[in-house]
């Protein structure tokens, strides 16, 4: 006799769960990913497993992470026909990276992000040291931009440019919030950050830059000189030198310069 699913639990704001119940979109999401036969998969954010199932079909396998215990049971029912997919209960915040990636060996991550925990969940993954290949990620429309912004561009910053130094971003799809159940107050994009062979651009120490992109945007309302001041408790005349050398003015400001500038200020710096 067949079991009966379980009855949907309901949506917690709190958790920021705003989910797609066509199954059109997420089998759509899940060919925009790129994934194939030989790829393994964390999903962060499984829900009700409608997106667990459309990866599960395209991929070695899935492990499904959601920390909502209500909803485990409805996603455990969703993706029972699954066998290439593990439903683990846990906050991705405090997620074991280290030991998932020991086992699991090079992976991509999709997820459909809670807005309030984007910036620390991407912070995280950039900083340690797993063999991550791509991550596709469901974001608020103003966030994926910001992902893919330019020296000048509104929400250019440090986040930003460590992305890009990692990570080719390229926005695949938008979706309106009339897409999702309940509909949140913004639109969201999809966006495919794609693991780069090698940096985009060459630098000495890849610790330096990123300690001077740090110090760089400390105090957004200051030139970069005064910041570098502060940072490295320099002369005047000596940071200006180092910022004439890497061919940059006096009164530049961090969120002009690009990725190649930041590195040729981060070798000078390191004289």
């Amino acid at each position: 006799m067949k079991r009966p699913s379980p009855a949907a639990p309901r949506l917690k704001h709190s958790l920021g769960q705003n989910f797609i119940l066509d199954e059109a979109i997420q089998r759509e999401l899940a060919a925009l990913t790129g994934l194939g036969p030989e790829d393994t998969v964390l999903e962060i954010g499984a829900g009700s497993g409608a997106l667990t199932r459309a990866l599960a079909e395209r991929v070695r396998s899935v492990t499904a992470v959601e920390i909502d215990r209500d909803m485990i049971p409805f996603l455990r029912a969703n993706v029972l026909s699954c066998s290439n997919v593990e439903v683990v209960q846990a906050d991705i915040l405090t997620f074991d990276w280290l030991a998932f990636a020991a086992s699991a060996g090079p992976f991509s991550i999709a997820a459909n992000l809670p807005y309030h925990i984007t910036t620390a969940l991407l912070t995280r993954l950039i900083t340690l040291p797993l063999p991550l290949q791509s991550m596709h990620l469901m974001l608020q429309k103003e966030s994926a931009e910001k992902l893919c912004a330019g020296p000048g561009d509104p929400g250019y910053g440090p986040l930003t440019i460590e992305i890009s130094w990692r990570y080719a971003p390229e926005i695949r799809r938008i979706l309106p919030r009339e897409t999702f159940t309940p509909p949140p107050r913004v639109d969201s994009a999809f966006i495919s950050l794609t693991r780069r062979d090698a940096p985009p651009v060459p630098v000495r120490d890849e610790d330096r830059l990123f300690e001077l992109i740090g110090a760089a945007f400390a105090l957004r309302r200051k030139t970069l000189l005064n910041n570098l001041m502060s940072r490295y408790h320099l002369p005047r005349e000596t940071c200006l030198e180092r910022l004439r050398a890497a061919g940059l003015g006096e009164n530049v400001r961090a969120e002009e310069m690009s990725l190649a500038q930041f590195a040729a200020l981060a070798d000078e710096m390191a004289r």
